[in-house]
């Protein structure tokens, strides 16, 4: 059996990193904190989700084999996600798009690796999550999945607040084996086998300019740090992200009757000029302007203007 006071400490010290990563992906203030560990079984526990869920399939490996399951409510998913690729969040949709589907996949990757790096202090330095797949779940196919870590879980229940946008929970499944050894496998000779390897791998490097162990102490304490991301560096993160581009030659305003008075050969005049530059939106924001050309009978367009940071800046808060 496992030891639940053991998993609790285990989810506190992941709920402190995940509320920093959060923070810094999200750029909002971000608040992690773990509810409770329990064991439950598979059955009963689905039967207490309603509405749709985006599940993560985790796989465990280094002496935690086995798979998990982080689930988060779609809605709550979809707000992350949409602050990820630069929105405000108060307009995400309730269904996850492609996009917001793959900005979220980043998210799910930075928990699994704070969680990882928590893992390895009680299981070794070899323990480690891989996520695997992310899909959307609706009550029946939550079922499903969870059956498949097996009858006997133990569920981390964490509760997320996002600043004005989020105020709810979301778990993180682990079969009742997988908890065992977490609990009560590797233990202290895990910790030391990572001190030991610190320790190596200092001892190999250029010798310090102080006596006292001034570069061990140093790494140490920065390899107990929670995963952060400083401000302004982490577009690495987005850069497999998807955006819509579209080119806009121009607009105009029509009545109703207007528009249902449009046939064949009718001609809608547009507020742009002949010869005008034809404006570039990503993600309905403006960013740049240029021309049409036409290459190798298809249209393009050659940019000739950037809009400077500051007027974009604004054109995405407003």
């Amino acid at each position: 059996m496992s030891d639940i006071a053991k998993l609790q400490n285990l989810g506190e010290e992941s709920a402190q990193g995940f509320s920093q990563t959060l923070a810094s992906l999200l750029g909002r203030d971000a608040s992690v904190h773990l509810s409770q560990a329990a064991s439950s079984t598979s059955d009963s526990f689905a039967a207490t989700l309603a509405g749709t869920y985006i599940g993560s399939a985790l796989k465990g490996s280094g002496g935690i084999n086995g798979m998990a399951l982080l689930l988060v409510r779609e809605k709550d998913a979809a707000v992350m996600a949409d602050l990820l690729i630069g929105q405000d969040g108060t307009q995400a949709p309730n269904k996850m798009t492609e996009l917001h589907l793959s900005a979220f996949g980043e998210v799910i990757h930075q928990l699994a690796e704070i969680f990882t790096n928590m893992v390895k202090k009680v299981s070794g330095p070899k323990a480690t999550f891989e996520v695997k797949e992310t899909s959307a779940f609706d009550s029946r196919g939550l079922g499903q999945e969870l059956s498949q870590l097996g009858e006997s879980l133990v569920i981390f229940t964490f509760g997320l607040s996002v600043e004005g946008l989020i105020t709810s929970d979301f778990f993180f499944c682990i079969p009742e084996a997988m908890a065992t050894r977490l609990s009560t496998g590797g233990g202290k000779a895990a910790v030391n086998e990572a001190a030991e390897t610190i320790q190596t791998g200092v001892s190999k490097a250029s010798a310090p300019t102080r006596a006292g162990g001034v570069a061990v102490q140093q790494l140490e304490n920065e390899s107990s740090q929670p995963v952060q991301t400083a401000a302004g560096g982490n577009i690495g993160l987005l850069m497999d992200v998807p955006l819509r581009l579209t080119v806009e030659l121009g607009r105009t305003t029509k009545l109703v009757r207007e528009i249902l008075a449009l046939a064949p050969g009718s001609v809608v005049e547009l507020d742009k000029l002949a010869g005008e530059a034809v404006d570039i939106l990503v993600n309905e924001k403006l960013i740049a302007k240029g021309e049409v050309v036409v290459i190798d009978e298809n249209f393009g367009v050659r940019i000739t203007e950037i809009i400077n940071p500051e007027e974009r800046l604004n054109a995405v808060q407003a």
